[in-house]
């Protein structure tokens, strides 16, 4: 008796369609597994062998073999026990329903109930990309696709929820929600704008960067406010659509970070100094996400930004170019997305007091050159803003003074009102904002005044600026300017954006 039984397996975001086949033959009763099975798929022999005795089914005495087609491809994960037990079930005459237009998904415990199991969504996603019909999930996955529609998804809660059961017995299909249901709610306990003070030159650059989605740096004494504020710009980014809500729940679905459901959320992510290169950019054994991709469509926040490791650091540079992070190891090439927004933040110096007037600097030259040192040239390069935090006298710290600041709520309507306009300008490109250009692109879509032209080039003449920054100037002005509402870049905007290269770290 044969029987095949669809699956698949994920490799990075894209998923691999596996073919359960299942042989009941003559010989000793053993449950063979072949297809380069990794150790968890061999475990599996035991799981399904104990939930077929607690579901009340004695294994027939037959030499059962299990093929995982292709057989050029390792599998990994629990993920394929449901799909063989099914299979399994098939052969033996006790699943009445249709399989050929169907996949099925998830892990057995020893008494037949389904587990949940990492990386459901892209696998669900790409299952109604083939075409499949119907698709059998954990019952403790459904949150994961709630928004996909136009397949019949069945939540299973236990393997007897399918045997000896016809079309109109199964489980009820999980019925399709609108993103806005799920989206959600803005998280009250955000730190708010206006409960920073001062600080407008930061603030302002903040404003900038969440517009475009620049990068930003900011270099201050230590309590000046730059954690603070770099958490306080989730309040003013703009909310995810669907489709980047999407994208990014199939990030942390493949990581097993995915705990509620879909992310309607932008991401923060704050990893510690000591972080790992494999951490941080992604990799391990199976190649999972590392923080810049679990920080995609979000902000990659690192704090005390010189104490990363230089190997940490470097990884950056082509993530911060590509929005993508392409792994390469012996096992295969796996590709991410990071479409990030990284805020740093640094003191100035090793005891954090150069140009302070809360403390005396005690920091000499070799120390100070020591410190610069570990940020490259190239990583500042790749930065679109860097501004100087200054400290805060306690004495001025007043609720007066707070009440006149601008909150996020004011903000963000002015960072929403400028993320249409890039992504109206930039439709045919299939860009959203002025940080993805180009440097072609820039001289298409980027208008300079006269004037504007004319003190860029000045600035360029005296600044020791590469063309990567050159081009930054540019769209850096570029979301002045639509912040502004203007059509053209014009010449206040080309001297605010130039002040944001004149740190020196």
């Amino acid at each position: 008796m044969l029987t095949s039984i669809n699956t698949a397996t994920i490799a990075g975001l894209q998923a691999i369609k596996i073919i359960v086949e299942v042989n009941l033959t003559r010989g000793k009763p053993q449950l063979i597994i072949i297809g380069l099975p990794s150790k968890s798929i061999e475990e599996s022999k035991e799981r399904i062998t104990s939930a077929l005795l607690n579901s009340n089914i004695r294994p027939k005495s037959q030499r059962t073999i299990v093929n995982l087609a292709p057989a050029d491809i390792k599998k990994n994960g629990s993920g394929f026990d449901l799909a063989i037990i099914i299979g399994i079930l098939k052969a033996y005459g006790k699943i009445n329903f249709e399989l050929k237009n169907s996949m099925f998904f998830g892990e057995l415990s020893l008494s037949g109930k389904v587990k949940k199991v990492r990386g459901l969504l892209p696998l669900v996603i790409a299952a109604k990309d083939m075409g499949i019909k119907n698709v059998f999930i954990p019952d403790s996955n459904k949150n994961e696709v709630l928004l996909i529609s136009n397949i019949n998804i069945y939540p299973i809660k236990n393997i007897t929820d399918l045997i000896q059961k016809n079309e109109n017995e199964l489980p009820q299909k999980i019925q399709k929600i609108s993103y806005e249901t799920i989206k959600n709610q803005r998280n009250q306990f955000q730190i708010d704008f206006a409960d920073i003070y001062g600080q407008k030159l930061a603030k302002r650059s903040l404003e900038i960067a969440a517009a475009g989605a620049h990068n930003v740096l900011m270099v201050g004494p230590p309590g000046a406010g730059k954690s603070m504020m770099a958490k306080a710009l989730m309040s003013i980014l703009p909310p995810l659509n669907e489709d980047e809500a999407l994208n990014v729940s199939k990030i942390y679905s493949v990581s097993g970070c995915l705990e509620n459901g879909i992310i309607s959320s932008r991401p923060f992510r704050s990893p510690h100094h000591t972080i790992t290169r494999a951490g941080l950019i992604g990799g391990g054994s199976q190649i999972r996400p590392g923080e810049i991709s679990l920080a995609h469509k979000g902000v990659l926040f690192l704090d005390e930004f010189p104490e990363f490791s230089s190997n940490a650091l470097e990884s950056l540079r082509q993530p911060l170019e590509d929005k993508i992070i392409t792994i390469s190891r012996a096992s295969g090439t796996i590709e991410y997305p990071c479409d990030f927004t990284l805020v740093a933040a640094s003191n100035p110096c090793p005891c954090g007091y150069k140009n302070s007037f809360l403390k005396q600097c005690i920091c000499n030259n070799h120390m100070l050159n020591q410190y610069r040192k570990k940020i490259s040239g190239p990583i500042l390069d790749r930065i679109d803003l860097l501004v100087y935090v200054k400290g805060i006298e306690i004495k001025k710290i007043t609720d007066r003074n707070l009440s006149s600041n601008e909150s996020s709520s004011e903000i963000i309507n002015r960072i929403i009102k400028t993320r249409k306009i890039q992504e109206e300008k930039y439709k045919n490109i299939h860009l959203t904002t002025n940080s993805q250009l180009s440097s072609k692109q820039v001289r298409n879509y980027c208008q300079l005044s006269s004037k504007a032209e004319t003190l860029l080039r000045r600035a360029t003449n005296k600044l020791v600026i590469s063309t990567r920054s050159y081009f930054k100037i540019i769209k850096v002005a570029q979301t002045i300017s639509d912040l502004s509402g203007e059509k053209t870049i014009k010449e206040i905007h080309v001297a605010e954006a130039l002040q944001y290269r004149k740190l020196e770290i």
